[in-house]
């Protein structure tokens, strides 16, 4: 029964009776017919204005629908630059890895998602919010020019093929050691026996960790969330 007074038909049906009701008890057939024929046109008309509503509030929600996905978009891309800095297991993936440049691949990538999310969304937040993504697309820039300063210098000091095995040996100790002290103790072997590439793997670092520690000061997350909200989809 529900599902027959949501099609907007039933308006011209009930329109219709209306004015067959009224047909049988005006006694003029002229004025009756008329009668009938303008019941069944107010029917038609406001099935058509009923469909129009309906149409109009599919297009809005449609609307909600692109506008939460565009939104979460760009909460998923901040947090993909903040996983790839932060996940506890970046040491051994590198160490582990078959494939070096899959990492590579992955900082390229996210660094070109997080640039497109962020200058595609100032129609999507308001001015406050969209200044901070530019601030925090200017930050992982910094990051990811670190990160290719690492690379290039880890290519260029680690030339012949025993420096690389001497170098993952060092790493791969400190991965599997269950000292308190491990990571001092690679630091200052790396420091000593890698010179440059410590300084550029510090670098990379300090850039990693000043980009994290902006994105969580500034905010940017909470305010994207209130935006993904689902009582806040008609904002």
């Amino acid at each position: 029964m529900k599902s027959l007074f949501r099609n907007p038909i039933w308006l011209v049906v009930l329109f219709s009776i209306i004015g067959l009701i009224a047909l049988l008890f005006i006694k003029d057939a002229e004025n009756g017919m008329g009668f009938f024929l303008s019941c069944v046109g107010i029917g038609l008309s406001a099935a058509v204005v009923e469909c129009s509503i309906r149409q109009n509030k599919i297009e809005k929600d449609n609307i909600r629908i692109q506008m939460f996905d565009k939104r979460y978009n760009v909460y998923t891309k901040l947090l993909d630059t903040i996983t790839i800095i932060q996940r506890d297991n970046w040491d051994r993936y590198i160490l582990l890895n078959e494939n070096e440049n899959d990492i590579n691949k992955q900082m390229i990538f996210i660094e070109e998602e997080l640039y497109k999310s962020v200058y595609l969304s100032e129609c999507l937040f308001d001015k406050a919010v969209y200044k901070k993504l530019i601030e925090i697309n200017h930050a992982f820039c910094g990051v990811a020019r670190a990160y290719k300063n690492m690379v290039v210098s880890n290519v260029s000091n680690l030339k012949s093929p025993e420096e690389v095995n001497d170098f993952f040996s060092l790493l791969g100790t400190c991965v599997l050691s269950d000292s308190l002290t491990a990571v001092e103790e690679y630091n200052e072997a790396l420091k000593k026996n890698f010179p440059k590439t410590y300084i550029s793997m510090m670098e990379f670092s300090k850039e990693a960790n000043a980009y994290v520690n902006f994105v969580l000061e500034c905010g940017v997350l909470d305010d994207i969330k209130k935006y993904i909200l689902v009582n806040r989809l008609d904002s």
